[in-house]
């Protein structure tokens, strides 16, 4: 099987997003319209749970032909800088100016319940 014996690689952080201090976090969602924003340690934990996912940088499924919700994540930096990543279906996530990486399900799956905990 095309694919067997491949490890996910840990994706460096200023592969996904850029580096520098974010100042606020807001994530909405496509087509459900949910609608988030975090500032201080809320927006830190977002930062930290996009920094600590194991990504694979090659695999054979074309997220383009995919269907799923979409998590429309904006970094605000502190220069001004907005930075948006897709984090697509629990499956796939990339920046906007970035490749897609496919992420580990489980990994993935916990960022509904991270926000359930900041928004509460």
């Amino acid at each position: 099987m095309a694919g067997c014996g491949k490890q996910p690689q840990q994706v460096n952080k200023n592969q996904l997003i850029a580096e520098g201090n974010v100042i606020n976090v807001k994530v909405s969602s496509l087509p459900e319209q949910y609608n988030y924003s975090f500032r201080g340690e809320d927006a830190k934990a977002i930062i930290d749970y996009l920094t600590n996912l194991s990504l694979e940088s090659q695999f054979e499924e074309d997220p383009d032909v995919y269907a799923g919700m979409t998590w429309v994540i904006s970094l605000e930096y502190d220069n001004g800088d907005v930075l948006n990543v897709y984090h697509f279906g629990n499956t796939f996530i990339r920046s906007e100016k970035g490749s897609w990486y496919k992420m580990n399900y489980d990994e993935a799956s916990h960022f509904n319940t991270l926000l359930d905990e900041l928004s509460e």
